[in-house]
């Protein structure tokens, strides 16, 4: 009996090289995607979030609001509002896959037979997962092999006694359709992963195939692991195959890449392997909270470039420290200079950053000074009073430095490539990664937060400069 192996990996919506679905709709096409199989794919649904939120959140929206007293307390946009409250990721998506490109390639018998298996998974998927509203999904047999893009919202209403009657969590979601934690190794996403995984070994029973066997190791590598893994092979056989000619330029430059790769699959492989375990958190307030929490009970950590790490045996400690603590309320012009810095960096020019700033629902009033009033204030904010970045001269060189990055950017990238440049990737990938966020479809976090947004202090672009230097 022939064995394939089963694949389900998790993103999520805010995380770099994640839920990308203007991908997954094919509104543009990537290098690895065979424009002749297009047609082939399948779309089991392609609902925009804003209009799934909307379904699935409006009638207990509009009840919450109408309890309020006060209209600052009103929600107008409940998706803007997950977004924006960095508590919850407003949805997820899951890649689906049976086989790889050498058992199951598309276009042939066994992928064919993949295809099957994953049409007949995808229609039952949310009869499984009630409390996982899925708004796109999408099969792809346009690539090396048949696999499915879910992009789904966890939501919950069981045990709410504020707020919304119905809200956003992933883990109170799978809580509701009875995951419910053992320990703290084996919690409700591990058992619901797991369980996936049961269903699409039956399913590979069903039609005649036996699950593959492969080193234990690999079953819960990430997309990075696994990527970094596939790039070192792929580079391997290339060095191989450069032996047998005179090639040396290209052979270097194919060692110093593989080099670096599988030195970055070392550090990924013993991240997963370190006693320690790393937090996180995209609200500064809140991780200074816990380390100062963490200092007072006398609990070791260290401190990492993004973070912390603690031991694991203090992990239901620490997050005991997180339950405590109460997001501050927020000042008005510290809201909007954080809209203001998002709308600029997406912006062409001045006339459009305004017009972005509308469409977050800020009155704009121009004149000598530009000044703006939030939905549910009372008085104008003059934009020049937020500092001295923020006046409209400030503004307009603003734009004009962020054009002047992507300009040189975009020559670097282009140098790289005709000279064949072993940092082509890294700069390839930064570039990309400066169109998804003025497109809207990335999120972005400022590296130092007390300095306005630009693009040099971006944090992801920041850790993908150190692999250029």
């Amino acid at each position: 009996m022939k064995s394939l192996s089963v694949s389900f990996t998790l993103g999520r919506a805010c995380a770099v090289h994640s839920a990308n679905i203007s991908h997954n709709n094919r509104k543009f096409n990537a290098e690895n995607v065979d424009p002749t199989r297009i047609a082939s794919n399948i779309a089991y649904k392609q609902q925009y979030v804003e209009d799934a939120y909307n379904q699935l959140f409006g009638k207990a929206l509009r009840e919450y609001n109408a309890k309020q007293k006060k209209e600052c307390r009103k929600i107008e946009d409940y998706y803007a509002h997950i977004v924006r409250g960095r508590r919850e990721e407003p949805y997820y998506e899951a890649i689906v896959q049976f086989g790889d490109c050498h058992t199951a390639p598309s276009g042939t018998p066994d992928g064919d037979r993949v295809k099957e298996m994953l049409d007949e998974y995808m229609k039952s998927f949310q009869q499984r997962n009630p409390n996982l509203y899925v708004f796109n999904a999408v099969l792809h047999d346009d690539e090396a092999s048949p696999h499915l893009h879910i992009d789904f919202i966890p939501f919950y209403s069981k045990g709410r006694k504020i707020g919304l009657s119905k809200g956003v969590s992933m883990r109170a979601a799978l809580r509701e359709m009875g995951f419910v934690p053992k320990n703290s190794s084996v919690n409700q996403l591990v058992m619901w992963e797991e369980s996936e995984r049961k269903f699409m070994e039956e399913l590979l029973r069903r039609h005649g195939y036996e699950r593959e066997d492969k080193d234990a190791r690999y079953q819960h590598m990430t997309v990075d692991q696994y990527k970094s893994s596939q790039e070192a092979k792929r580079m391997t056989e290339s060095l191989r195959a450069s032996r047998s000619v005179s090639h040396y330029d290209d052979m270097g430059v194919l060692k110093m890449q593989l080099a670096l790769s599988q030195h970055y699959a070392q550090v990924l492989e013993a991240q997963q392997e370190s006693p320690y375990m790393s937090f996180f958190y995209a609200d500064d307030t809140k991780q200074t909270f816990v380390q100062d929490e963490l200092r007072r009970r006398g609990i070791p950590y260290r401190e990492t470039e993004n973070g912390f790490e603690a031991q694991k045996c203090y992990v239901d400690e620490i997050r005991k420290v997180e339950d405590n603590y109460r997001r501050p309320k927020r000042a008005a012009r510290d809201v909007l200079r954080d809209d203001v810095d998002k709308a600029l960096m997406q912006s062409k020019n001045f006339d459009e950053f305004l017009e972005r700033l509308e469409r977050l629902k800020y009155e704009v009033k121009r004149g000598k000074y530009i000044a703006v009033r939030p939905q549910f204030g009372a008085n104008y904010i003059r934009l020049k009073s937020l500092g001295e970045f923020y006046s409209e001269n400030a503004l307009r060189n603003r734009i004009a430095m962020k054009h002047d990055y992507e300009n040189n950017l975009k020559q670097h990238v282009e140098e790289a490539k005709r000279s064949k440049a072993p940092n082509y990737r890294v700069l390839q990938m930064m570039y990309f990664y400066t169109i998804a966020f003025s497109k809207g479809y990335m999120p972005v976090r400022k590296k130092n937060p007390r300095c306005v947004l630009t693009w040099k202090n971006d944090a992801h672009l920041d850790k993908l400069s150190v692999l250029d230097a």
